[in-house]
């Protein structure tokens, strides 16, 4: 018997590249980068919009679909509403299925785009493409953020809408079948409104013939989801409060385009800084955030375009499919240029429909550019982009164990700039590990940076844990004259008026208490603690008829022991001595 016929050789496995090969090596990869994910726990917005949103723990289609988070201050995602839900009466608060479901979901992205690329290039770079894709630090936040689950779900259906819709016999169940998915897909993010326009330049470009009755559908789905979204949110449009980028001109957010545009590109290059809830905004222009960025962007633009004028000329078969991945990248690129303010300045995620665009074009430069010379150096080349793939893997893997918790998270990434977001998201995680006076540090020095009613409130309320009643006071009271906030809707707000107005009572007079419980209930008019203290107030004042109309309705709103026995004391006009909670 020969004993070498026996043995395994990594030649012959990956000689012939089959589709079948290329897809194991696909998720044997996934696997091995992305592990230390499966074990991370909920981080950032991952508590409120799931673990501690109750609007998503009974599943109710309508009400999923109606407002609610994921479908209120402007942005309509009622999609991702719904697969929460489900995830969530799936498996409760366990986050290691959350990864794991998010994980395979990013390997059907990756296959998808292996699929749609074989299409054009060879199996071979198709592979190294999608494994880039994979891989990449890039897209590490929309892979171990469990919030961002709606990065996978929306290209899913974007891509399956183009694939469907490229066929060169277009059959009718195909336009219904893409259009689905493109209706799917907006109803999970906004910027899928960029495969509308895909799907049409690809058939134009490569001259396909595109049905009349398309149009119709494309129209009716577009019209469709612009009246459920209108219907559910009342207005296209929301102004976003507390949001740098957000507070400042058209002009002035124009002027940040071409550092913009650069981080993404940087970042794709060279992804040594990775942070997330990046909210900075430039105050003055400088030869390193505006004219070096400028420069840099019109260079990379010059070449992109002419390189597509020059294949046009030179080499058409691959022009056409060169202006398609271009306008996929600069298409899904304007939606991330701050031209309609989002709610940061920018944001790896957000990366994760461009860099196909990007992958396509860097596709047929080697094709067509280095053709010859990968023919000549194929082991050369293979072997400098597996080490490139590879030192991508070990940023992912490293920036993965960044994501294990909120601590981890925090501390790593407050390293590279100052962020009040993420000092006062840092205090209020270690309040909850015990560490109030850290906490009030973070706190205070988030106040610094940008106060709103959130971190002085929480100031405010370490200062109340603490004992030093005075200052706690007067934190209460600049939370309450922050502008900005909304009466009636501000749960900061709200415990604002609680802690002072208890405060008030206990350790000054019922008259320095007077107007701020009465502008509280004025706010809040369906909490039950702040028509107590009022009442209170009331009865400590000799006002014994208001007195007994506000301890009515405190027992009618929060009916306990504690409200229904103050009412009894007030009824029968005895000493008041109760605890205020």
């Amino acid at each position: 018997m020969d004993s070498g016929q026996n043995d395994f050789s990594l030649k012959n496995f990956f000689t012939p590249l089959t589709t079948s090969k290329a897809i194991h090596i696909i998720v044997v990869v996934g696997f091995i980068v992305y592990l230390n994910m499966f074990f991370n726990g909920f981080v950032w917005d991952d508590l409120s919009y799931i673990i501690d949103n109750p609007e998503i723990h009974r599943f109710d289609l309508f009400k999923l679909i109606g407002q609610n988070t994921f479908n209120s201050s402007g942005y309509f995602r009622p999609l991702p509403a719904v697969y929460f839900s489900l995830m969530y009466n799936l498996f409760g608060s366990n986050a290691f299925f959350y990864h794991f479901v998010q994980f395979i979901l990013h390997l059907v992205c990756t296959g998808l785009i292996y699929l749609f690329f074989i299409g054009f290039f060879k199996n071979w770079l198709s592979l190294l493409l999608s494994l880039t894709f994979l891989v990449h630090p890039i897209n590490v936040e929309s892979v171990s953020y469990i919030g961002a689950s709606q990065s996978q779900i929306y290209l899913i259906f974007g891509l399956l809408a183009i694939k469907f819709f490229s066929s060169e016999k277009m059959l009718h169940r195909q336009v219904m079948l893409t259009h689905l998915f493109l209706f799917l897909s907006l109803f999970t993010k906004e910027v899928s409104v960029v495969f509308f326009l895909l799907i049409y330049i690809y058939r134009s470009l490569f001259k396909l013939k595109i049905p009349g009755y398309s149009y119709i559908y494309s129209f009716l789905t577009i019209l469709i989801y612009l009246l459920i979204r209108l219907s559910v949110l009342g207005k296209f449009l929301h102004h976003m409060q507390m949001i740098p980028i957000s507070q400042i001109s058209l002009l002035d957010r124009l002027f940040h385009i071409p550092s913009l545009f650069f981080y993404y590109l940087k970042t794709f290059i060279y992804p040594d800084i990775l942070v997330i809830d990046q909210i900075w905004v430039i105050k003055t222009l400088t030869l390193k955030n505006f004219y070096l960025p400028l420069v840099f962007c019109a260079v990379i633009i010059s070449f992109l375009l002419f390189l597509g004028f020059r294949l046009y000329k030179s080499k058409k078969s691959y022009a056409g499919l060169y202006w398609f991945f271009l306008i996929w990248f600069f298409s899904a690129m304007a939606f991330l240029m701050q031209v309609f303010p989002l709610d940061m300045t920018v944001a790896d995620r957000w990366f994760y429909l461009p860099m196909v665009g990007l992958l396509g074009l860097l596709g047929i430069f080697f094709n067509y550019h280095f053709a010859k010379i990968i023919e000549k150096r194929k082991t050369l080349l293979l072997s400098i982009f597996i080490i490139i793939l590879s030192l991508f893997s070990l940023r992912t893997i490293v920036r993965n164990f960044n994501w294990k918790n909120q601590l981890t998270l925090y501390l790593h990434d407050l390293k590279y700039y100052d962020n009040y977001d993420l000092e006062n998201f840092l205090g209020a995680e270690l309040v909850a590990v015990g560490r109030i006076e850290e906490a009030l540090v973070r706190f205070k020095k988030s106040a610094d940076l940008n106060p709103h009613d959130t971190n002085l409130y929480n100031v405010g309320s370490v200062y109340e844990t603490l004992k030093d009643y005075q200052n706690a006071k007067a934190y209460y009271k600049k939370t309450l004259a922050e502008p900005g906030n909304d009466p009636g809707r501000s749960p900061v707000r709200q415990l604002a008026y609680q802690g002072l107005i208890k405060l008030l009572l206990i350790y000054d007079r019922p008259e320095d208490a007077d107007q701020y419980s009465r502008n509280a209930v004025k706010d809040y008019p369906q909490n039950g603690t702040l028509w107590a203290y009022l009442a209170i107030i009331d009865y400590k004042l000799n006002r014994y008829e208001s007195a007994l109309m506000a301890a009515q309705k405190a027992v009618e709103l929060l009916p306990n022991s504690t409200t229904q026995k103050m009412y009894q004391i007030m009824l029968e006009k005895k000493p008041l001595d109760l605890r205020l909670e």
